[in-house]
C-alpha cells in the first residue's frame, strides 16, 4: 500500500474514532436533564448565540444559558417567539416560560426525522415557545460578528427596498444566505425543479464570492492579497452563519489560498479530507446528525472522482459558456447525492438536469448584480435602482424557470420508505467500478502521485 493511500485510510479511521467517541459521549446528561426540567415552568437566563431565523409569522433563535432557576448548567435552548420581536444576536435575555424536550417527526411518506439529535448536535436541550422575555444586557456581546450581522440585515434591507418579494428572498439566499422564507409553496417548487441548493448558501455560491474576493484583491502585493483573501472568506463565512456547507467551502477555499501563499499546489482531495477533520474534531456528531454535512461532502467526492470522466465523455455537448463542464458537474454530484436524498426525503427531481444548466450559467450574474444592488444602496438607493432592474430581471428569469418546470407532470421522482441498507449497497456498488475503473483515477492528481 502506497502512503497517501495509508494516508487517507488512516484519516479515515481517525475521523470513525471521533465519531464513535462522540456518540458515546455526548448527551449523557441530557435524559437527567429532561427528566428534572421538561414541562415545568422555568427561569432562563442565556445570551442569544446565533443570528434569528424568521418565517411567516414567527422568529426563532439559539440561546446559550448560563442560569436556570438559578442553577448554573451548559447547554442550549431553542426560543420561538412573534416574527416582529426585537430580539438579535448577542442579547443577554431572562426567559420565563414552559421548557418543553424535542421530539422526532414524520415526514411525507413516513420518514422519521431525527429531530432530537440534530438538535442535540448543535448542544440544545430542550426548546421554549412564546416566553416571556426580558432582555437583561441590550449591548450585544460578540463584537465582530454583531457588527457582521447588522451590516448583513441593512445590505438585505436595501435588496428589499428595491426588489421586492419573492426576488429579495431569492437574492438574499444567493449572496449572503438569508434564510427569509420564500413560502411552503415556492420552496416546494425549487425543490421539485432541483435547484434547491441556490435557495440556500451552497457550495458553489461560496466559490463564486470566494473568487470575486480573491479578484478584488489581486492587484495588492501577493503576500498581502492572499492573507487578506483569507480573512474575508472567513468573514463572509461568520456573515451568512456558519452552516457545514459554508465552512466546508470556507475551509477548504482557505487551504487553496495558503498552498498559493506557500506556493503549494492546491489538491482537492487532500483540502476536502483536512476540512473533514477539522470540522469533525469541533464536532463529531455532525457526521452523524447534520444532513447539510452529509449532502455537502457527498456532492463534493462526486465532483472529485466524476466530473473529470464524466466531462471526457462529453465531447458531443458543446464547451461554450462552460455548458459541458456544468452538465458533467451536475451529473457527478447528482449520482452520488440521489441515493442518500431519496433515502432522507423519498424526493427526486428528474428534471433538474435540464432546470440546472438553464439556471446555473447566470447565477454568477445575478449574485454580482445582487451585490452591487445592496452595496449602492448605502450610497444612493436612485443608484442601486440601476443594477436592480438588471438584478430584477435576473432574479425574475430564475423564478419563471423553477415554477414552470416544477409543475411538468412527473417533474420529482417520489418512493416510499426503504432501508438504509439499500443506500449502502448503492455506494457499495460505486466503490466497486471505481476501484474497478483504474483509468478513472489515473486523471486525478492526488491517484498519480500515490502510484510514484
Amino acid at each position: 500500500m502506497n502512503q497517501s493511500r495509508f494516508n487517507v485510510l488512516v484519516t479515515f479511521l481517525l475521523l470513525a474514532a471521533i465519531c464513535v467517541r462522540a456518540y458515546f459521549a455526548f448527551g449523557n446528561d441530557r435524559d437527567v436533564l429532561i427528566e428534572k426540567y421538561s414541562g415545568h415552568p422555568a427561569e432562563v437566563i442565556g445570551v442569544i448565540s446565533d443570528e434569528p431565523l424568521v418565517k411567516d409569522f414567527t422568529k426563532t433563535f439559539t440561546v446559550a444559558v448560563d442560569h436556570i432557576n438559578g442553577q448554573q448548567v451548559d447547554f442550549s435552548i431553542r426560543v420561538q417567539t412573534e416574527r416582529y420581536s426585537e430580539f438579535e444576536y448577542g442579547q443577554k435575555l431572562l426567559l420565563k416560560g414552559k421548557l418543553s424536550a424535542p421530539f422526532n417527526f414524520k415526514s411525507n411518506g413516513g420518514r422519521t426525522f431525527d429531530y432530537i439529535n440534530f438538535l442535540l448536535k448543535d448542544g440544545i436541550y430542550f426548546e421554549m415557545k412564546k416566553p416571556s422575555i426580558d432582555i437583561l444586557d441590550r449591548e450585544e456581546v460578540g463584537g465582530l460578528t454583531v457588527i457582521l450581522f447588522k451590516i448583513k440585515q441593512a445590505f438585505l434591507l436595501n435588496i428589499k427596498k428595491v426588489l421586492g418579494e419573492p426576488h429579495a428572498a431569492l437574492a438574499g439566499g444567493l449572496v449572503v444566505g438569508e434564510k427569509s422564507a420564500l413560502g411552503k409553496d415556492l420552496i416546494d417548487d425549487f425543490r421539485k425543479a432541483g435547484l434547491i441548493h441556490i435557495v440556500v448558501l451552497s457550495g458553489y455560491n461560496i466559490t463564486i464570492i470566494a473568487d470575486c474576493i480573491r479578484r478584488l484583491l489581486a492587484s495588492l502585493p501577493r503576500g498581502i492579497g492572499i492573507v487578506l483573501g483569507g480573512l474575508g472568506i472567513v468573514a463572509f463565512g461568520i456573515l451568512v452563519g456558519g452552516g457545514a456547507t459554508v465552512v466546508r467551502s470556507c475551509v477548504m477555499a482557505v487551504i487553496a489560498l495558503s498552498g498559493e501563499l506557500v506556493r503549494r499546489d492546491y489538491n482537492v482531495t487532500k483540502a476536502l479530507f483536512i476540512a473533514a477533520a477539522l470540522m469533525l474534531i469541533q464536532n463529531p456528531l455532525i457526521l452523524l446528525y447534520d444532513p447539510s454535512f452529509q449532502l455537502s461532502f457527498l456532492a463534493t467526492v462526486g465532483l472529485i472522482l466524476l466530473s473529470s470522466p464524466i466531462e471526457s465523455r462529453l465531447g458531443f455537448i458543446t464547451e461554450k459558456f462552460g455548458i459541458r463542464g456544468l452538465v458533467a458537474s451536475t451529473l457527478a454530484t447528482q449520482i452520488f447525492v440521489s441515493p442518500y436524498i431519496l433515502y432522507m426525503m423519498g424526493q427526486l427531481s428528474i428534471i433538474g438536469m435540464v432546470v440546472n444548466i438553464l439556471v446555473l450559467p447566470i447565477i454568477p450574474a445575478t449574485m454580482l448584480f445582487v451585490a452591487l444592488t445592496g452595496l449602492l444602496g448605502f450610497v444612493s438607493m436612485y443608484i442601486s435602482e440601476i443594477t436592480g432592474w438588471v438584478s430584477h430581471i435576473l432574479l425574475s428569469y430564475e423564478l419563471a424557470m423553477v415554477r414552470f418546470f416544477a409543475h411538468i407532470p412527473f417533474a420529482s421522482l417520489e418512493l416510499p420508505k426503504f432501508s438504509f441498507w439499500i443506500v449502502v449497497g448503492f455506494y457499495l456498488s460505486y466503490f466497486v467500478a471505481l476501484v474497478k475503473l483504474p483509468s478513472t483515477f489515473s486523471q486525478f492528481r492526488f491517484w498519480k502521485k500515490s502510484s510514484t
